[in-house]
Formats: C-alpha cells, sequence, structure tokens
C-alpha cells in the first residue's frame, strides 16, 4: 500500500473512532456517553430563551440543549482533572450561562475606584450566584457569559452637548437663528421600597441663542437660558408579564435677566404600564403631561421588540431603532436611528416688548448615531435633521426656523 493510502486511512480510523467516542453518531439527540464529557457540540440547536431582563436567544450552534452547560469565556462544556491520572471530574459550570451575548459588553475595573474596589456591575449573570435584580456589586464580569442587567445603581453622570447650525427664518423675523446645547443630568438609581427602584436625576441645561433680527414688534430673544430640574422615577423592576413606571419633573426654566417669576415653574409627569407580550414584543401604554406655553397631554406608547442584534423602540414621543454591530476592544458597538418630537419652553426678557415673557422651541428631529458602551461608561455621536420648527411666545408672535442640520455628541459615566 502506498504510503498516502496508509496515512488517509489511518486519519479516517482516528477521525471515525474520536466522533463515535465523542457521541456525535449516537442516535439519541447526540449526547455523550454516560461519565465522559464532549467538547463537541450538535449541528443545529434548539433556541434557548433567558428568562431574566426580557431574554435573549442563544444564536445558532452555540450551545447544546441537552448535557451540560458551557463554561463563560467560551470553554468546553465540561473539564476533565483528577489527582494521578485517576478518575475524572467535571468543573463546576453556570447553569444558564451562554457563551455569547449580544448585550453584554467587556467591563473592567472602575478607574474612578480604589485599587480595592469593584466596579458596580449594571450586567449580573444570569444564574442563582450571580447579582440581584437591583444590580448590587459583583467582583468580576465575564465578557459574553452575562446577560443585560435593568439598573446600574448609585451616581451616574452624563454630558451632552448639541449644534443647530444657522438657518433662515421667516414670519415675525428676518435672518438666521443658531442654537447651542449643553445637558448635564447626574442621576442616583437605588430600592425604593421592596419591588420599586427610584432613579433621581438632577438637570440642568445650558441654551446659547444666535439671532434672528428683530423687525417692528419682534419680542427678540436673549442671549443664554438655563434650566434646572429635578426627575423622580419610580418603577417596578422587569420580573414577571407586566410592570409599571411613573414619573415627576419639576424644573425651572429661566434667562435670570430679572427676577424669577411663576411663568419660569413648570412641573411636568408621565406614567406608563409595559406588558410583556412574547420573549421579543412588549406593549406599552402611557400618557405624559407637559407644562409648556402651550400645555400638552403626549401619549406615552408603542412597542418594543428585542433579538440578538435588534432593539426596536417604535413609540411616540421618541421611537429608536438600534442594530449591534459586534465586540471590539473595549466597547460593544450599536448603531442607530431615532425620530423625536421635542418642545421645551423657558421665562425670558424680550426687547422690545413687556419685560417677562415665555418662548417655546417646538421641533421633530431624526437623527443617525453610532454609540459605544462598556456598561461602566459609554459615548456616542449622531447627527440628522431638525425640522416643522416653531418658535412660539406667550403674549403672542414668534417666527419659524427652516430646516436644517443637528448634531450631538455626549458621554456617559
Amino acid at each position: 500500500m502506498k504510503s498516502i493510502h496508509l496515512w488517509l486511512s489511518t486519519t479516517v480510523f482516528f477521525i471515525f473512532a474520536g466522533s463515535t467516542n465523542a457521541g456525535l453518531f449516537d442516535p439519541v439527540g447526540f449526547t455523550a456517553r454516560a461519565g465522559q464529557p464532549t467538547i463537541y457540540r450538535p449541528v443545529s440547536v434548539t433556541t434557548v430563551f433567558r428568562g431574566q431582563s426580557g431574554g435573549v436567544p442563544l444564536p445558532q450552534d452555540t450551545g447544546s440543549p441537552a448535557g451540560p452547560a458551557p463554561l463563560p469565556g467560551g470553554a468546553g462544556a465540561s473539564v476533565q482533572s483528577g489527582v494521578g491520572g485517576q478518575g475524572t471530574l467535571d468543573a463546576p459550570t453556570m447553569p444558564d450561562a451562554s457563551t455569547w451575548n449580544a448585550f453584554s459588553p467587556p467591563t473592567g475595573m472602575d478607574p474612578f475606584a480604589g485599587a480595592q474596589q469593584f466596579p458596580q456591575a449594571p450586567y449580573a449573570p444570569s444564574t442563582p450566584y450571580g447579582a440581584g435584580p437591583y444590580g448590587q456589586p459583583v467582583p468580576f464580569t465575564i465578557f459574553g457569559a452575562n446577560g443585560p442587567h435593568p439598573y446600574r445603581r448609585g451616581w451616574q453622570n452624563s454630558l451632552e452637548l448639541g449644534l443647530m447650525p444657522a438657518s433662515r427664518v421667516t414670519g415675525s423675523a428676518t435672518g438666521h437663528f443658531e442654537q447651542f446645547d449643553v445637558d448635564y443630568d447626574l442621576a442616583y438609581t437605588g430600592p425604593f421600597m421592596p419591588g420599586w427602584m427610584l432613579t433621581w436625576t438632577n438637570e440642568f441645561r445650558l441654551r446659547l441663542w444666535d439671532g434672528p433680527s428683530a423687525l417692528p414688534g419682534f419680542p427678540g430673544l436673549p442671549g443664554p437660558a438655563y434650566r434646572f430640574g429635578w426627575d423622580f422615577e419610580l418603577e417596578t423592576p422587569k420580573s414577571g408579564p407586566f410592570s409599571v413606571s411613573f414619573g415627576l419633573t419639576p424644573s425651572i426654566n429661566t434667562d435670570f435677566a430679572n427676577s424669577v417669576s411663576s411663568e419660569a415653574f413648570q412641573l411636568d409627569g408621565r406614567g406608563m404600564f409595559i406588558f410583556q407580550l412574547d420573549q421579543y414584543w412588549s406593549m406599552v401604554l402611557g400618557a405624559g403631561y407637559w407644562d409648556r406655553v402651550k400645555d400638552r397631554v403626549i401619549p406615552y406608547a408603542g412597542l418594543t421588540y428585542r433579538d440578538d442584534y435588534w432593539e426596536w423602540q417604535l413609540m411616540y414621543p421618541k421611537s429608536t431603532i438600534s442594530v449591534f454591530l459586534g465586540n471590539e476592544a473595549l466597547w460593544s458597538k450599536w448603531l442607530y436611528l431615532s425620530a423625536e418630537y421635542h418642545v421645551e419652553s423657558y421665562e425670558v426678557n424680550t426687547a422690545p416688548g413687556p419685560p417677562r415673557d415665555e418662548v417655546e422651541f417646538a421641533d421633530y428631529r431624526v437623527l443617525l448615531g453610532l454609540r459605544m458602551d462598556t456598561a461602566l461608561y459609554s459615548w456616542f455621536i449622531e447627527g440628522g435633521w431638525i425640522f416643522d420648527r416653531s418658535v412660539t411666545y406667550g403674549l403672542g408672535g414668534g417666527f419659524t426656523p427652516q430646516t436644517g442640520f443637528i448634531g450631538r455628541i455626549g458621554w456617559k459615566y
């Protein structure tokens, strides 16, 4: 027999013997033989759903519907060990862990904490010995093995900058109108009472306006305006088919040109009921009240969808469609498209005109963005169009900026 024939015959024999020993040709579900752990996986896998945080199905060919669950980090189903080569021992495994999860970015130590402190991990292992539903600190998180966690306890910072370049205006003014935004939030999340979570957010907004030129009788705009708000949100964690969310937001909105009057105080509120329809879809029903120049009752309603790669929040007044692009280096990458109805108002000092008035800015905006997330911190950059814009004064009059570009960038940590 030629040497190459002998080599091929030997190779086929060992492959067949190893496959049979691993259970690949077992007629009952491709399972391993008793007492013999295996690293081989079946050709197809039954979809497995997580029970925590909405559930993320495992992608194709990442686990076996029978036998031990894989170890986190991509290890085999079990590991052989023993003393002196005698006997085998299956290493402990996480019963409900997967080696892949689109919603679990890698995390590391908190850069703002001491060397002996562990991070407040917002992504908790979906195991009996993982973190609880309120996100208490855990000393580790394994990339790809931890399910999404709904809350991150403790303090969080958020800083966002936005620019609306000069756009021509029509109506009671001439020239162009330009706006620069600074938004900063300092939020704290923690248990409020059994079964409820409280998020308290301190809000600061700075608006810098340039233009437009005044026509006879045009009230005009001051250069800057400020907003100081406090948002209180109570929610029941998503632990069943039904959950609720309530929010109350008092704020002061003024240019501080003169003493603050009652027109500067606003009180917004909202309430939502969330129904889990199945493993992918949820339905949201609710409403919100916006205290502006023209008070509004806004529906907070729509549908949300999530699978391995997509998150759809098809709601009013803001909808977002996000697609997961993969994990790389320290970040998980998301591309998203959002559409929003936006209204805000401020008490301002107008000239010429009455000493105090209230001005309202309303618009629709569509933005395409990229978000990078490490769980401990994240950042985004987005740009798009702002249209159907209107600027209205409480004592009458206003102007209409034309459709224009809007760009934003932000950090959260």
